[in-house]
């Protein structure tokens, strides 16, 4: 067979089109990247997400600046990753809060989670845990749910905000549980434990990072926490699945992710760069010293895991008649 011109020149292209590849992948990054927060400085995410920035600058040798991006729920940063360029200069650092809550309750997101992100890997937790004021006669799970059930709507469970993590496990509790409990939103988690501590409140639901200083000043008690299994950090503290609802396992699952369309190449450089950070001994502990459970995970079938908790989070939703404010 004659090799003509027309297969000689396909030839030359693919070849450049190969070397042009592995040169766009050795090359990046050429410039700063963003690590986009959809929360205010200071707190648990935005302190996990400096964290990460750092790592990923010392490690890839260009700037990566944290930007926080609060407001709408979560839906501003979100939007805001989800229109930016696939081209691997524009990461996203969030969590069940931006991915799988809002389309549980808003009429319209302005994205879609399963279909606009390009998952680079999920990166650990933070374990939410039911807390009461130090003093309360009530002492463990058991007694809260039988005086919850001989007086029904009398108690108080308070969230840090509508439709928050703490709100979705709060009313996955009470659903379990076959109670009813008054639901007490807050616009954060400080003020929540400070009428706590106050008596202002019975019941709270927060995030293992907020409550764990209090319980060690002793200035509340906690019943459980909603993880699967026991936290590191509380480790004599019981799972809601021990006590008796096995179908409890909620958390506030941290991810990265990037606009969708990232060239394979650097989509995979930053995976493996970002699962070398989880792993790494020394970033290891400056996680566990904020109170985050690290733990690296690659999506495969994100479109799935994602439409797949939306759903769930919609019946709990449904259920609870939560409903973005």
């Amino acid at each position: 067979m004659k090799t003509t011109f027309l297969t000689l020149a396909l030839a030359a292209i693919g070849s450049i089109s190969v070397d042009a590849l592995a040169t766009a992948q050795s090359a990046y990054p050429e410039k700063s990247l963003q690590l986009i927060v959809p929360f205010p400085p200071g707190g648990a995410s935005d302190v996990v997400a400096r964290i990460i920035g750092g790592e990923l600058e010392a490690r890839l040798g260009k700037p990566v600046i944290v930007m926080n991006r609060p407001g709408g729920g979560t839906t501003i940063a979100a939007k805001e990753v989800a229109r930016a360029a696939p081209d691997g200069y524009t990461l996203f650092f969030s969590s069940n809060s931006s991915f799988t809550l809002p389309a549980a309750v808003k009429e319209s997101v302005p994205y879609d989670a399963a279909k606009d992100f390009e998952p680079l890997g999920r990166v650990g937790k933070i374990t939410l845990a039911l807390v009461t004021y130090k003093d309360n006669p009530v002492k463990d799970l058991p007694a809260l749910v039988a005086e919850a059930k001989a007086n029904p709507d009398k108690l108080s469970l308070a969230s840090f905000g509508v439709a928050t993590v703490s709100h979705f496990a709060g009313e996955l509790f009470k659903s379990n549980a076959g109670i009813k409990m008054v639901h007490l939103p807050y616009k954060g988690s400080a003020p929540a434990m400070n009428d706590l501590i106050g008596k202002h409140i019975q019941y709270h639901v927060d995030t293992v990072i907020a409550a764990k200083p209090q319980i060690e000043a002793g200035a509340v008690k906690v019943l459980a926490v909603f993880s699967g299994k026991r936290t590191p950090f509380l480790p004599d503290v019981p799972t809601l699945a021990e006590l008796g609802y096995p179908a409890i396992d909620f958390s506030s699952w941290g991810a990265v992710v990037a606009p969708k369309g990232l060239p394979p190449p650097v989509r995979d450089k930053l995976a493996a760069t970002l699962e070398e950070i989880i792993n790494s001994p020394s970033v290891v502990e400056r996680f566990v010293k904020v109170g985050f459970e690290p733990g690296f995970a690659r999506v495969d079938d994100w479109a799935g895991a994602v439409t797949k908790e939306t759903a769930e989070m919609k019946d709990i939703a449904q259920k609870a008649g939560i409903k973005d404010e």
